[in-house]
């Protein structure tokens, strides 16, 4: 970075802080007492910062120990290089075989399938299935009592580590170059389908898995989040799929801001195709017409609000409300499912209430039988935090262990471009999105566990594994 005066930098920070009160959909919160971060406190000592510095460096490291102040994973500062990911619009590699087609799109093995406490000692242990490729490590344990548990680890949400799911997938996706099976090559859309064939076929892998841990007698499945880092949205898949039951999605809002209206400016465009294309029969075409109508109105609504001054949460705090978040919060109550899809089949718009949706995947119905239990840690973050909380807020699990770090929903539905700081060119990414639990609060505050159990320093692993698994054992 070259040298820049205070000046430069504390017009930066001013930037920063005004497209945060635009674009920022946790900011309400983040400005309440219910929050953890005291944002006037922060804001005012990174002012100070940037006044005293008097290299590059100091301004800028004021500048990031604000982003990194606010406390949100989904908040930070990139490298310009690696704010989008983009999926390759052609891929016309052609692959010899399934192993090589999904390395080279980015599935991968990864030693990730251990659990995040040694919970095979708490007991005698039976692996059912546990290899890097699956996604999923399944187990039970015995415990010194009788009891059998099914302790199953989900190391992330990232579909790229269901290899084994990749490679069986791939021959059905994939188009071949010729006549004969091989080679094949993948396009973008393929890529996609891809990885939705993979995570259907994992979650029915895991579906087995489990049936085996119920004919062995295990009747209690614990759920080890631990060091979760989060990831994709399939997780709300997987809590309906787990849950047995279709689930309510929970309350969402989307930025508010011209990137929104150009996307479902081109959700419109498509449905207005479907409404006149003659080809669909009558039905589809009046489908498509009726969801044209309400999309509409949803563009009426985000385009026609008035912003309201945030500037007030660098100077104070004040208390959480859902209804200040939809009235001046810069979100807009878009009938999005948590994939980012749009959700306008005449049952699911309800503006002002919730919605459920249809699994976008063919994803198998696990439907546990037994107690569901979920252990969480400080570290288990994002899609986990999600997870536990769907499941939590339907009364279907019992969460245990830690208050979790509290990453909130992050990004969905349409690619936003970073926050770019003008003299300084930094780049900021901010999440799209939030996600309210069942009680008003923001997904952002983390999980509280029905049952916190926390290690005990210098408590041995071992252990405290034994005490997650005996606690689990007692649920009813």
């Amino acid at each position: 970075m070259a040298e820049r005066s205070d000046g430069d930098w504390l017009g930066d920070l001013q930037t920063l802080k005004a497209e945060l009160e635009a674009s920022y959909p946790n900011l309400l919160w983040k400005a309440s007492f219910e929050s953890d971060v005291d944002l006037p406190a922060s804001a005012a000592a990174a002012e100070r910062a940037v006044r005293e510095a008097r290299t590059d460096q100091q301004a800028f490291q004021a500048i990031a120990t604000l982003v990194d102040g606010i406390g949100d994973g989904h908040l930070y500062i990139a490298d310009a290089e690696h704010v989008v990911e983009q999926l390759p619009s052609e891929t016309r590699d052609l692959f010899e075989d399934a192993a090589s087609a999904c390395a080279s799109i980015g599935y991968s093995d990864v030693d990730g399938d251990a659990y995040s406490l040694p919970f095979e000692t708490a007991g005698r242990f039976e692996l059912i299935r546990g290899t890097p490729a699956s996604g999923f490590r399944t187990g039970i344990v015995t415990t010194a009592a009788g009891q059998k548990v099914a302790v199953l680890r989900i190391a992330s949400f990232l579909s790229a580590e269901f290899v084994s799911a990749c490679e069986a997938a791939f021959a059905t996706v994939s188009m071949s170059a010729s006549h004969s099976d091989w080679p094949r090559w993948c396009s973008a859309n393929c890529v996609a389908r891809l990885r939705e064939q993979s995570i259907a076929l994992g979650i029915a892998w895991l579906r087995r898995d489990l049936e085996v841990a119920w004919r062995r007698g295990a009747r209690t499945l614990l759920i080890d989040l631990g060091q979760n880092p989060g990831g994709e949205s399939w997780a709300w898949d997987l809590a309906q799929s787990i849950a047995g039951r279709r689930l309510e999605s929970p309350a969402l809002g989307v930025v508010a801001d011209g990137r929104l209206d150009r996307y479902l400016s081109v959700r419109a465009d498509e449905l207005q195709v479907a409404a006149r294309d003659t080809r669909n029969d009558r039905a589809t075409r009046q489908a498509a017409l009726v969801a044209l109508n309400a999309l509409l109105k949803i563009r009426i609504d985000v385009t026609s609000r008035r912003p309201c001054d945030l500037s007030w949460v660098w100077k104070e705090r004040r208390e959480w409300s859902v209804a200040a978040l939809w009235q001046c919060g810069r979100v807009a109550r878009v009938p999005l499912a948590v994939d980012g899809e749009l959700l306008l089949d005449g049952t699911a718009l309800v503006p002002a209430g919730k919605t459920s949706r249809r699994l976008p995947i063919d994803v198998e119905e696990i439907g546990w039988r037994g107690s569901l239990v979920i252990f969480v840690d400080r570290d288990s973050v994002s899609a986990a935090e999600l997870f536990a909380g769907y499941l939590q807020d339907a009364n279907a699990a019992v969460v245990i262990g830690e208050r979790t770090r509290g990453g909130g929903c992050g990004f969905i539905g349409y690619r936003r471009s970073p926050i770019v700081l003008p003299m300084s060119g930094l780049q900021v990414v901010a999440p799209d999105c939030i996600m309210l639990r069942t009680d008003g609060r923001n997904s952002a505050a983390g999980v509280r566990p029905d049952i916190p159990i926390y290690s005990s320093y210098p408590e041995n692993l071992a252990l405290f594994a034994t005490r997650i698994v005996k606690a689990a054992a007692l649920q009813p």
